[in-house]
């Protein structure tokens, strides 16, 4: 029972924490996503299969984890930073 009183008491923490890793993570893997920095097609391809394989076992994994853990800050938190990101990195894109 105290692992457990533990873990809902590390909610806040970790729902800071997991807002600061992931929004520069999706960054990077949004970036892999759309190939930048590659000079040629396999090169672009091999980026962006890569890249949706890590953040497509990032936010499952993530989201699997804090529903087991009953982390309901940290899983909002990591459910908005993993959708909204990459949406103001595309807006972003756009508006520029």
């Amino acid at each position: 029972m105290g692992i457990w009183r533990r873990v809902r008491r590390a909610d806040k923490t970790a729902a800071v924490v997991v807002g600061a890793v992931n929004v520069p993570l999706c960054g990077v893997l949004f970036a892999l996503l759309i190939g930048f920095g590659a000079t040629t097609r396999e090169q672009e391809d091999a980026a962006q299969v890569l890249g949706g394989q890590i953040l497509g076992v990032w936010f499952v994994g993530g989201l699997l984890l804090f529903s087991v853990l009953a982390m309901t800050r940290a899983l909002f938190v990591h459910l908005a930073t993993m959708v909204f990101t990459p949406g103001g990195l595309v807006l972003a894109l756009v508006l520029a």
